[in-house]
């Protein structure tokens, strides 16, 4: 599974409690998206990105014209 490569957030595992109190192991997975960013030094690379750092502006993404 694939994780956040501007803030570095990864799958994170716990437990899924039921009513009567039985302990389940689950994932949290990061909602990641494969997005073509443009870096710094002008070059465009595909990389996975959480939805976060995209509201949050994080990144600047490549549109195609």
């Amino acid at each position: 599974m694939a994780g956040c490569q501007v803030c570095g957030k990864r799958p994170v595992v716990g437990r899924r409690v039921t009513f009567s109190g039985e302990r389940n192991r689950r994932v949290f997975k990061v909602n990641v998206h494969k997005v073509r960013v443009l870096l710094d030094n002008g070059k465009v690379k595909r990389i996975y990105v959480c939805t976060k750092c995209l509201k949050a502006g994080k990144v600047r993404k490549v549109v195609n014209v």
